[in-house]
C-alpha cells in the first residue's frame, strides 16, 4: 500500500466556529425574538410614570410595529386555542409549557402580526393571568416594582 506525500492536511475551522454554531442554532429556533430593546422601554414607562400610563408606542421605543393597534399577551400555561384573530395563526405554534420566566407580546397594526418574547424577571403581565388577553394600544396599565420585576396590571375601566 502507497500513501501519498502530495496531500495537504485536514484544516479544521477555528474553535470560535464551533461555538459559534449551537449559539446561532439556539436563536434560530425559539421560534420568537426576544426584544430586549422594547423590554427597556417598557420598564423605563414603568418606571418614570407617575399614576397609570399607556404601554410605549412610536418609532423610538424599539416595539416590533411602531404604531400598533392591539396587543396580545399570553402568558405561560396560557391556552391558545381560542385567541381571536388577526393573532391566531402567531400562537398556533407558540409552546407556552416550555419555559416560566417568558411571557409574549404579539401586537397588530391591522392585519401585520409581530411576536416578541419579554422575560418575566424584569417585566410581569402574567400575575394571576392564564389565559391570553387582548389589549386596545389606549389601554391604561399600573407598575408596581416586586423583587427586581415591574408587575404590570391593566386599570380597570
Amino acid at each position: 500500500m502507497k500513501f501519498s506525500q502530495d496531500k495537504k492536511p485536514v484544516q479544521l475551522p477555528p474553535a470560535g466556529v464551533f461555538l459559534a454554531v449551537p449559539l446561532l442554532l439556539g436563536v434560530s429556533l425559539t421560534g420568537c425574538a426576544q426584544n430586549s430593546g422594547y423590554q427597556e422601554s417598557l420598564a423605563s414607562a414603568a418606571d418614570n410614570a407617575q399614576g397609570a400610563f399607556s404601554l410605549p408606542r412610536g418609532e423610538d421605543v424599539d416595539a416590533p410595529i411602531p404604531l400598533w393597534e392591539k396587543v396580545l399577551i399570553v402568558c405561560p400555561y396560557s391556552d391558545t386555542k381560542l385567541v381571536p384573530e388577526p393573532f391566531a395563526k402567531d400562537v398556533q405554534n407558540l409552546d407556552t409549557t416550555s419555559t416560566e420566566s417568558m411571557q409574549w407580546l404579539l401586537f397588530s397594526e391591522q392585519s401585520n402580526v409581530s411576536r416578541i418574547s419579554v422575560e418575566r424577571a424584569a417585566i410581569d403581565f402574567c400575575q394571576g393571568e392564564s389565559r391570553p388577553i387582548e389589549y386596545e394600544s389606549n389601554r391604561a396599565w399600573n407598575a408596581e416594582k416586586h423583587h427586581e420585576a415591574w408587575v404590570m396590571t391593566p386599570t380597570r375601566d
